[in-house]
């Protein structure tokens, strides 16, 4: 009798070592199941993954357009002042107010359109003493 029990605790351990020894249908069935679970999770997680994505992609676009809005607000409020409205009118346009006096400097340097001629002899001096110079010559009349 000892040895049938020697004999059945070696077939014990034979069969706990080898897992599905003769059962490869069994073993095939799992690995399916296992796929199957893994593709049916991976799926989801995917379009999941790529969702978030997406919404962060949004955000940020939607966060620019809202700084380029407020922009867009800050130069339509800037346009409806009137200081503003006036020093335009005098930077683009030259327009002065009722009462205030327009100089203008003209130097022929200045024009490209007209030559000089060879009795004019060009003006040497540097910009700033040509205009010091214009100030300080009274106009004649």
């Amino acid at each position: 009798m000892a040895s049938r029990d020697r004999e059945r605790a070696e077939r014990k351990k034979k069969k706990r070592t080898v897992p599905f020894e003769g059962d490869i249908v069994s073993l095939a069935v799992i690995i399916a199941v296992v796929l199957l679970v893994l593709v049916a999770v991976a799926v989801p997680l995917r379009n999941y993954y790529e969702g978030r994505s997406e919404i962060a992609r949004l955000e940020a676009s939607i966060q620019e357009l809202e700084q380029r809005k407020a922009d867009l607000e800050g130069d339509i409020a800037k346009h409806r002042d009137e200081e503003f409205i006036k020093q335009e009118a005098r930077r683009r346009l030259g327009m002065i107010e009722p009462g205030e006096t327009a100089w203008r400097i003209i130097d022929p340097r200045m024009t490209h359109g007209e030559s000089i001629t060879t009795d004019e002899i060009p003006d040497t001096r540097p910009w700033p003493q040509v205009m010091l110079d214009s100030l300080r010559e009274v106009p004649e009349s």
